[in-house]
């Protein structure tokens, strides 16, 4: 697949390496595995023009096995001898080496899964701390380190405490791709552009650019291709990347943690349910660190409220809904194993117009949020939670409000049953939406998944 989007990423990583002329630059890269860093990196340090390393960090491997591999591609790109290099195996004067290299030829380093030096020498920080400031002014190197682990990421760079907090001169969070670029990339890939298989590709992949290269580079982007071979033996990668993530992420399994995330998966949205499923644990410590600390899940509460009372929470990534829903089960896996490909397909159908109804609403909200018209969107609810409006679109500038029902088939909305919600929302947020004009409320369906712009959302 051709290299799509990263515009804004790639302008701010090509103003790090023109700053080289006045020092080197540290830059650091996060984001949940598979959604880019390495593509976006490469890609930066191959239009720079500089000569580049790439160094990934795999914590098999001791600090000394690294830093003579790390040595020996150093020697090949500056053309060095055998007898050059530092007097230690250490990853820290492996970086020093580098540093006296560029004080005359500037160059990119790029140290991926960089959190991953933790396991390998915990003060390697420190060190570079103390080297980096000494040799930063007299070299020009790009150090671009990228991580996966976004709690040890804020951890090493981010904590007050920690050496090499303020050091860095950019930090850069990569997301998925949003509706926007996502629709691009399926229209280009998809000549018929069926908006049933656009919510298919959003749906599993969620715009994780990994999972939308792999279905664009192995199927037609039609739903039963992609359906084909996500169940198939070739479709083993999609199936459990979510368990290789999770397992990065969290480090110690907990069950909790598994058991709250599947029933969001479910469409479980509030604390009582969660509750309920956790067997009387004390759920508050596990949800606050999916939230705060491994941003797998996100609170939401009625939009214009004031209160936290009526909390809901979501999974913040349609791909972890999906798999947790169709191939984390230990049925699917058990009929994955053995090879039953039909049947799973045929348990996916049975629930795939319920199960991408959520998929749907969460495709427009993304939209009108990731858009160039809005600067606030989610749902709105009542105390009760009878009554519910799929989405609530806020320009605060313009003090406009866009209204609509999220169907997947147009002709299930009921626009008398939307404007009884609306007077009840226009009754609870009276204070709040004063001065505001609220255009007619319309419905939001497949039919208009393709017709997004950037500037208007929806």
């Amino acid at each position: 697949m051709q290299f799509y989007g990263r515009e804004n990423e790639l302008s701010a990583l090509s103003h790090e390496c023109k700053a080289l002329t006045f020092g080197s630059r540290l830059a650091v890269v996060t984001g949940r595995r598979r959604v880019g860093k390495t593509t976006l990196l490469l890609k930066a340090a191959e239009e720079s023009a500089l000569p580049v390393l790439y160094f990934f960090v795999q914590r098999k491997y001791t600090e000394q096995e690294l830093a003579q591999s790390w040595i020996a591609e150093i020697r090949t790109l500056f053309g060095l001898t055998e007898e050059d290099g530092p007097a230690k195996n250490k990853l820290s004067s492996v970086i020093r080496f580098v540093l006296k290299l560029t004080q005359t030829r500037p160059s990119v380093l790029i140290i991926d899964e960089c959190q991953e030096i933790d396991r390998v020498n915990p003060a390697f920080w420190s060190e570079l701390q103390e080297i980096w400031d000494r040799e930063k002014k007299s070299s020009h190197l790009a150090l671009w380190m990228s991580g996966s682990v976004a709690s040890a990421i804020r951890h090493i760079f981010g904590d007050t405490s920690e050496p090499l907090f303020g050091r860095q001169d950019l930090s850069l969070t990569l997301r998925a791709f949003e509706p926007f670029l996502l629709t691009q990339i399926f229209t280009a890939c998809n000549k018929n552009s069926s908006t049933q298989d656009l919510l298919m590709l959003y749906a599993v992949t969620g715009g994780i650019a990994r999972y939308v290269e792999t279905l664009v580079d192995n199927t037609d982007l039609t739903k039963q291709g992609m359906l084909d071979y996500i169940f198939s033996i070739r479709g083993e990668f999609l199936r459990n990347d979510g368990a290789t993530v999770l397992a990065n992420e969290f480090r110690v399994e907990s069950p909790i943690y598994y058991r709250i995330l599947r029933a969001l998966a479910q469409g479980k949205t509030r604390w009582s349910e969660l509750a309920d499923l956790c067997e009387g644990k004390v759920i508050s410590p596990y949800v606050e660190r999916l939230e705060k600390q491994y941003d797998l899940i996100s609170r939401h509460s009625p939009i214009f409220s004031t209160s936290t009372r009526g909390l809901r929470y979501r999974l913040k990534d349609p791909y972890f809904r999906f798999w947790f829903r169709f191939t984390e089960p230990a049925t699917a896996q058990a009929l994955a194993e053995r090879q039953n490909w039909n049947l799973l397909i045929a348990l996916f159908e049975d629930s795939w117009e319920n199960f991408s109804d959520l998929t749907l609403e969460d495709w427009f909200r993304e939209s009108y949020l990731t858009s160039d018209n809005w600067t606030q969107a989610d749902s709105w609810w009542d105390k009760k939670g009878e009554n519910e409006i799929d989405l609530v679109a806020v320009n605060s500038h313009t003090k406009t409000l866009e209204i609509a029902e999220v169907k997947r088939n147009r002709k299930k909305y009921n626009p008398n049953l939307l404007s009884h919600k609306i007077t009840l929302f226009n009754n609870a947020c009276a204070p709040l939406i004063e001065g505001y004009k609220i255009p007619s409320p319309k419905c939001l369906s497949l039919d208009d998944m393709l017709k997004i712009t950037k500037k208007t959302g929806g």
